[in-house]
């Protein structure tokens, strides 16, 4: 599988009917199954090459969106999360694709659930991967734990100080990109941040890319989307939901709520924690499992 080369695919655009610009990447194989990918919040739609490869095994079109505000689509303040579905639905007409698979990893599992829920008819399946709570859900608030419930604070009410601390993280995260990590064989905390062991250097060196970029407009725009209502209800998706989530993942408590509460959904854990996704075996599982709608 090594020897399929990680791509930086041309940014693709289009004027939706209000005006505004939306801007996609396409990963995996041009004509394959259509499956729409979902970035994490403050970050853009080069996040979905970390799939590169799985996709094409699977002849896969792994087509990712930018949201409001990232990667040149323009920015929509004010609507809800769910509102996100006008956007794609106009996206997928262009493109001529009726039925889709959907995944995305923390706010983009967040979109990913709100597609499910607004779009389910076309939906064929769902992977949300440490989705993002929502903590206007007293469920939610608890269940998670109190990790969560101080960066949902932040989120409602001091967004511009989570903004600052993004900014201020770039240059750590540099050092850490070229720091060796050793395997010492235990549990080691610094494993939680960034690839995981056993990711390859390029897979790694990609999604060190991606997190030590910085788009305040986006961020911003992101995190008023997570600490708003959604605009649906999280526990009643009629879609298959496959849920995955780091152990470590503060998020997951809820996540595994979710998968007991939807009427057509499954949970699945995977080691580390909320970076790990990015690991070689968490790909193989989300991309068999996205593959697996196809089949039903």
């Amino acid at each position: 599988m090594a020897n399929i080369a990680l791509i930086d695919p041309p940014v693709q655009s289009m004027t939706l009917a209000d005006g505004r610009k939306l801007t996609w990447q396409e990963f995996g194989v041009p004509d394959g199954r259509p499956v729409l990918y979902f970035h994490g919040g403050g970050s853009f739609s080069l996040e979905a090459g970390i799939f590169h490869r799985e996709a094409v095994l699977n002849n896969i079109r792994l087509i990712s969106t930018n949201r409001p505000g990232a990667g040149d689509s323009t920015l929509c303040p004010g609507r809800p999360v769910a509102a996100y579905a006008d956007d794609l639905a106009e996206l997928l007409d262009r493109l001529k694709i009726d039925k889709f698979a959907c995944l995305g990893e923390s706010n983009g599992g967040m979109m990913t659930l709100a597609v499910a829920a607004t779009m389910s008819p076309r939906v064929l399946g769902a992977v949300p991967i440490n989705p993002t709570v929502p903590w206007f859900d007293l469920v939610a608030r608890r269940v998670s734990p109190g990790s969560v419930a101080i960066a949902y604070r932040m989120l409602r009410y001091a967004p511009w100080l989570l903004a600052t601390m993004a900014k201020l993280a770039a240059a750590p995260m540099q050092r850490m990109r070229t720091a060796r990590r050793p395997s010492t064989g235990r549990f080691d905390p610094s494993n939680l941040i960034g690839p995981p062991p056993g990711t390859e250097p390029d897979v790694a060196d990609l999604q060190w890319r991606i997190m030590a970029c910085y788009n305040k407009a986006a961020l911003l725009a992101e995190v008023r989307w997570a600490s708003a209502n959604w605009g649906f209800d999280p526990h009643s998706i009629p879609a298959r939901l496959d849920f995955f989530c780091g152990v470590h993942d503060a998020q997951a408590p809820f996540a595994l709520v979710l998968a007991d509460h939807n009427p057509d959904a499954s949970f699945h854990y995977f080691s580390y924690g909320h970076s790990a996704f990015s690991h070689p075996d968490v790909r193989r599982r989300v991309m068999d499992m996205i593959a697996s709608y196809f089949e039903r």
